[in-house]
């Protein structure tokens, strides 16, 4: 009987755990998904910048738009803990900075 070969990216997360940084690669992995997970809306207004000791750190351009994800972060970290690996997040920092296209991968109207 011939084997399935396995699949590139459960290789590399097998590989991960076993080199004990699953945590750190499955926090960079919502960084990635970060619009996937959270909708173009808010991504066009807040990019996730960085994942480190569980802190996912999200840049986001304008005072009014942290307020209001200020407000949303249990929902975001639902969403975000919804998602294989999400569990890796343990809480949410906002900070102000810039959101340029090309480091967020979102096309603005």
């Amino acid at each position: 009987m011939r084997k399935t070969p396995d699949r590139l990216d459960s290789i590399v997360t097998h590989l991960m755990q076993s080199l004990g940084l699953g945590k750190t690669y499955y926090g960079w992995q919502m960084v990635e998904r970060w619009p996937e997970i959270v909708g173009m809306d808010i991504a066009r207004v807040a990019r996730a910048e960085r994942f480190a000791d569980g802190i996912l750190t999200i840049i986001v351009e304008k005072d009014t738009w942290r307020q209001e994800l200020e407000m949303q972060l249990d929902s975001i970290l639902e969403k975000i803990r919804a998602v294989p690996g999400g569990s890796a997040v343990d809480r949410i920092v906002l900070r102000a900075g810039s959101i340029r296209e090309k480091d967020n991968g979102i096309k603005r109207d």
